[in-house]
């Protein structure tokens, strides 16, 4: 991607309240984590760490792009709406231990802070420093087969997480993956591709280690389930793989001597 040739940029103070609310957010859930460890007894530790972390660590990789910020917003507003429509942020907010409601206004907090500064920093990083846009999808891209897999992945999986439940989109992850799919079809830059990396390795390796996936892949008489689970394993996979091909840096090719 062009955004990757651009001089080195130094970060602006948006871009570091960007990163220090993702920071803050990571801090909300090793409060939660130590005030009720039993909550993440499936982990062992709370996987949204794993991915406050990761945002701010996109940010930072791709800070020459004016784009960046992008996944700290996107991450933001993955959890904070993730967790509203699925229930657990409200489960949390009314718990009887302090510590855990500490914890998730703590991490609210930090992810509202660090999604309003991302908006800002973009605004101020093209005002600043303009860049030519260049589609992701767009034939001026040269990697734009690779981001067309990613987001073909990414849509595969919002298909299937939705199959087994009769194409029931009610629930937030089909649409937080058809949202993440369309940021990747139109942001430029590599930040959201490697968010949506982040999170489908993320989701493919739990749906290894979910005994109620390796049934429905072991009965494929029950039809709906287990095609929206092989359709998610098979998206995910892709995605991560696709996304891994339009991130790694090209080696430039040598000249040749033209003849005399």
């Amino acid at each position: 991607m062009t955004t990757l040739t651009a001089p080195p940029r130094r970060f602006s103070l948006l871009t570091s309240i960007t990163v220090g609310g993702q920071l803050v957010g990571a801090a909300g859930l090793i409060v939660q984590w130590i005030s009720a460890p039993a909550m993440f007894k499936g982990f062992g530790f709370p996987p949204g760490l794993f991915y406050v972390l990761g945002a701010a660590a996109i940010v930072l990789l791709n800070r020459r792009s004016n784009w960046a910020p992008a996944a700290a917003i996107a991450l933001s507003l993955w959890i904070t709406i993730g967790g509203l429509a699925g229930g657990n942020l409200a489960r949390n907010l009314a718990d009887p231990r302090g510590g855990v409601v500490t914890g998730n206004i703590v991490m609210l907090a930090g992810l509202a802070i660090s999604a309003v500064a991302g908006v800002f920093a973009i605004v101020h990083n093209h005002r600043t420093r303009p860049e030519p846009w260049v589609a992701p999808l767009g034939s001026r891209n040269p990697r734009r087969v690779p981001v067309a897999l990613v987001f073909a992945g990414l849509l595969l999986d919002a298909v299937g997480d939705a199959a087994p439940e009769g194409f029931n989109w009610d629930g937030p992850g089909p649409i937080l993956f058809l949202i993440l799919a369309i940021l990747v079809a139109l942001l430029p830059g590599n930040a959201m591709i490697e968010l949506s990396m982040m999170l489908s390795l993320t989701f493919v390796l739990t749906a290894f280690m979910n005994p109620q996936s390796g049934r429905r892949l072991s009965t494929p008489s029950d039809v709906l389930p287990f095609a929206g689970t092989l359709m998610q394993v098979v998206g995910l996979a892709l995605a991560v793989l696709a996304g891994i091909v339009a991130v790694f840096p090209r080696r430039a090719r040598p000249s040749i001597p033209a003849p005399k």
